[in-house]
């Protein structure tokens, strides 16, 4: 006789049936696969050096992986929105280009903050099958976003408060060289 063991958590939500893609949630499964690409691309410039000849085609391969995530949020954005369950992941979306594009240490910390602070306009109100599943997706977004906040190019920028900024060696001289 043969013994049923479950091989998922108890706890694994299962795909509804009742649940068809819109526009919006096809872009958005696109946005994810290429975000995750961008976060690996910027992973392997970690401990590139200069001197190494292989840097090369790693910037190459991060350009064209951030250049993917970029137009992989403006085909979102400019998808039809269809249902209102649609709305959390073009916020995302955006949320999402605002953090890549951002340049100062205060504009990232408080772009990733958002979801925190109005965690309203990034979930689905209400129970039913698409909302559950939209707000799945946007549970996957948020990782994603961590793992982006973790890399080092935003890691700076989140740790910025506490710059160190080195004294010129000019003006440390003790005496004049002889």
């Amino acid at each position: 006789m043969a013994i049923h063991t479950p091989i998922t958590a108890p706890d694994f939500p299962e795909a509804n049936s009742a649940f068809t893609h819109t526009p919006i949630t096809i872009g958005f499964t696109t946005l994810m696969r290429d975000l995750a690409d961008y976060i690996e691309a910027e992973r392997d410039l970690e401990h590139c050096g200069s001197w190494d000849p292989a840097c090369d085609a790693w910037i190459r391969d991060a350009e064209r992986a951030r250049a993917r995530v970029l137009d992989a949020i403006t085909a979102l954005r400019a998808a039809p929105t269809r249902r209102r369950e649609d709305l959390p992941l073009r916020r995302c979306a955006g949320l999402a280009q605002m953090l890549i594009e951002s340049d100062s240490p205060e504009q990232f910390q408080t772009l990733l903050a958002l979801p925190d602070r109005f965690p309203h306009a990034f979930r689905c109100a209400g129970n039913g099958p698409v909302a559950r599943r939209v707000d799945l997706m946007v549970a996957s977004f948020r990782q994603h976003l961590n793992a982006l906040a973790r890399l080092p190019d935003f890691a700076g920028m989140i740790e910025a408060d506490y710059v160190v900024i080195e004294p010129d060696a000019s003006n440390l001289m003790l005496a004049p060289a002889a």
